[in-house]
């Protein structure tokens, strides 16, 4: 036996590995850190829990990391170790659900470049974005569920994939449209003898998570909240530019991803990350058999459903946004699905001769080097972020009637425009929040 046909060996090695690769005991609160601090620290705990943050309502969430605040305190190695931990637990759940599509060697391969992969550090050195990585591994719960559902029907697995579907959305808002593609899984991809009435089960459970999720929306977010990012979202039909945010944050980035570590991609990353979508979708399209090419069409709208809500509250911004590397946690699964599906392809047709080995080798190689490279340039600017956030911290802490050493282009990177900006009353609250200290709101 191979060490990849060891479950429990698979989830130590891809929950050692993002710790090795992203831990850093450095860094300090910063950017929407803050606006949930302040947040914790002003507002009674109920009125915390149900506040929207801007168009998003995630209120479970907003209870995971109110309890991972109070345990790290100051101590944000803590939160950081949590998120690292987070993403290995991740990469061992889309390892087991490429197991269930292809042998465990593959899968096994394509989900320890998932686990290493640079974007990672976006949410790893981030702790508010830990509610990415919770909504993340319920959807990737659900969709095993799903899978075993779509094999077995049963009211267990049902109700087991409503739940973690609606912890998922109440965790980030991210997968809300996405949550189509658990039946659209059983109806494109699943093999019969599935009936039609186990599908409109499914089916009508995720109308049910629906309903829940509009109603508690609209009670305490909404129509105001769902327009705050993007006033005009409510006026008429997208164009060309919604379309573009689409393609590129749902199909083209995540290739890009394959080969570096953030959303500034230099040249050689956009012609290798092009170059190879492009391959993937001919090699699948014409030498693909029927379920290869379904298992493909699922992943493509994997991607595409989530960006269908994000693009309409994101485009009028830019369509730089549509390459933030937070999604790429999501985005980065459905790329290394179509990828593993052309591979499972090729070796079919040309039974993978050894130059066929060494040039995969040689791909990735080169994805793992790119995703390495990356990082030096983002840890320094997560350093310097960190920096300037716990100077202001600290100095904003100071004894009353002590001015604060501060420089303006200190407060402003501290606080840029899209931030709070953040007054000494405040920084005192958050620090009696921190230490548990009375006075806190």
């Amino acid at each position: 036996m191979r060490p990849w046909d060891y479950p429990w060996l698979v989830l130590l090695i891809f929950l050692a590995l993002p710790t090795l690769v992203f831990f850093r005991p450095v860094f300090f609160y910063i950017l929407d850190d803050w606006t949930a601090l302040i947040r914790m620290a002003e507002l009674p705990f109920g009125q915390y829990l149900v506040t929207p943050d801007g168009e998003q309502w995630f209120p479970f969430f907003q209870v995971l990391f109110f309890g991972l605040v109070r345990f790290a305190g100051e101590r944000y190695a803590w939160l950081v170790l949590i998120n690292c931990l987070g993403t290995g637990v991740n990469a061992f759940l889309v390892y087991s659900f490429f197991r269930r599509q292809w042998p465990s060697g593959l899968a096994f391969t394509l989900s320890l470049l998932y686990a290493v992969a640079a974007v990672h550090h976006a949410i790893a050195w981030n702790a508010f974005y830990v509610g990415y990585l919770l909504s993340l591994g319920l959807f990737l719960g659900a969709l095993l569920l799903t899978d075993r559902y779509a094999r077995a029907p049963s009211p267990g697995k049902l109700w087991g994939i409503g739940l973690c579907a609606f912890l998922s959305i109440l965790s980030h808002n991210y997968p809300l449209v996405g949550l189509l593609a658990l039946p659209l899984y059983v109806f494109v991809v699943a093999p019969p003898p599935i009936s039609g009435r186990a599908f409109w089960n499914l089916a009508g459970v995720i109308i049910l998570v629906y309903a829940l999720f509009a109603a508690g929306y609209l009670w305490f977010a909404g129509l105001p909240a769902a327009a705050s990012h993007n006033v005009r979202i409510f006026a008429g039909i997208p164009g060309p530019a919604y379309a573009l945010h689409l393609l590129c944050g749902a199909v083209v980035s995540p290739f890009l991803y394959l080969f570096w570590g953030h959303y500034h991609f230099p040249l050689p990353a956009y012609i290798a990350g092009i170059t190879l979508l492009l391959a993937t979708l001919a090699v699948i399209w014409h030498w693909g058999t029927g379920p290869d090419k379904r298992l493909a069409l699922w992943a493509l709208m994997v991607n595409l459903l989530p960006f269908f809500r994000i693009s309409l509250t994101r485009y009028q911004r830019s369509v730089a946004q549509a390459f933030v590397a937070r999604y790429g946690v999501f985005t980065l699964i459905g790329a290394l699905l179509l990828l593993g599906i052309a591979w499972r392809v090729l070796a079919a047709r040309v039974a993978l001769k050894p130059w066929g080995k060494a040039l995969a080798g040689v791909l990735l190689g080169v994805m793992v080097c790119g995703q390495l490279l990356s990082l030096p340039r983002w840890n320094a600017e997560f350093v310097e972020m960190s920096r300037l956030s716990r100077k202001c911290y600290v100095e904003l802490n100071r004894e009353s009637g002590a001015a604060p050493v501060l420089t303006a282009e200190e407060f402003r990177k501290f606080c840029p425009g899209a931030y709070p900006m953040i007054s000494p009353e405040q920084a005192q609250a958050v620090r009696r929040f921190l230490n548990r200290l009375p006075g806190h709101s």
